[in-house]
């Protein structure tokens, strides 16, 4: 893909390629997306569902075709991710601050709204195992291959009590802005939660020191956490889920999965994480 690109008038600067391989793109105000017609319709698919759904995305502002490639442009929602403001404040203050958590809180709490809006009462644990990496994982660590797979079939038979929907997939602070949530493109069908559960545990599968190839920035408090989960408890009774926190544990294995799976690129966090995981989750 070209560094820079002319469409709709319009100049565009590469960021980066997705794991689908479909280029990313900055405009003035807005961000495009481009790759094969497969990738993008998916994509876009998945997209206007969200937006249709009233989840904290970005509207779509156009579409088409380039040089045998597939495009659509989308709206900016900020210049800074939670992830970008929560590391410049802890690295002035040792603290995330109440005021962004508060922020960070509320698009969680929108983006659960429209999630439980949107439920389906019935979700498929195999297509939900797909969206989670549960096979790929399993295969990187054969050994605790029958395990891992166990552990799962359980933890889904339990999640089994709250209902589906259409999930972000790879919700983080760093996809989060003030605006909303961006990077739609690993999104998958499973249980309601997981992506507010996935939202408040990532930044816990990056080590806090700087011996490799990315690493916490910063750290959310004990306090902060219960306040959050109580904030989502606010939303969930409306639809009959009175704590979403007696499933966070199960949601949080769920999203270790895939927060583990595929590193490859990054060995020496790979490794980190492989042995956190087995620590943590496995005999």
């Amino acid at each position: 893909m070209p560094e820079t690109l002319y469409i709709e008038g319009k100049e565009f600067q590469l960021l980066g390629k997705q794991r689908s391989g479909a280029a990313v793109y900055r405009g003035p105000g807005c961000y495009l997306r481009m790759g094969n017609r497969a990738s993008i319709a998916h994509d876009l698919a998945q997209h206007r569902e969200m937006v249709a759904a009233k989840y904290s995305v970005a509207n779509i502002l156009s579409e088409g075709e380039h040089e045998g490639k597939m495009y659509f442009i989308e709206e900016s929602l900020g210049s800074q991710s939670f992830r970008a403001l929560f590391a410049d404040e802890y690295t002035a203050t040792g603290a995330v601050s109440g005021k962004h958590f508060a922020d960070f809180t509320g698009i969680a709490k929108k983006l659960y709204a429209a999630q439980l809006k949107a439920r389906r009462e019935a979700w498929d644990v195999g297509e939900f195992a797909a969206g989670a990496n549960v096979t790929k994982f399993a295969r990187e660590l054969p050994v605790y291959r029958a395990e891992i797979e166990a552990k799962f079939v359980a933890a889904a038979e339990r999640l089994k009590k709250l209902p589906g929907t259409l999930l972000h997939g790879d919700c983080n602070a760093a996809n989060m802005y003030e605006g909303g949530i961006i990077d739609l493109e690993d999104s998958f069908i499973g249980p309601v939660g997981y992506d507010q559960i996935s939202a408040l545990m990532t930044i816990e599968w990056s080590p806090a020191t700087r011996d490799f190839e990315f690493y916490a920035q910063y750290a959310i408090s004990g306090d902060q956490k219960a306040s959050y989960l109580k904030a989502l408890n606010t939303v969930g009774k409306k639809a009959g889920i009175t704590d979403l926190g007696k499933h966070a544990a199960d949601l949080a294995f769920c999203r270790a999965i895939w927060l583990c799976s595929g590193m490859a690129e990054w060995p020496r966090i790979q490794q980190w994480r492989y042995e956190k995981f087995v620590t943590t989750y496995l005999s």
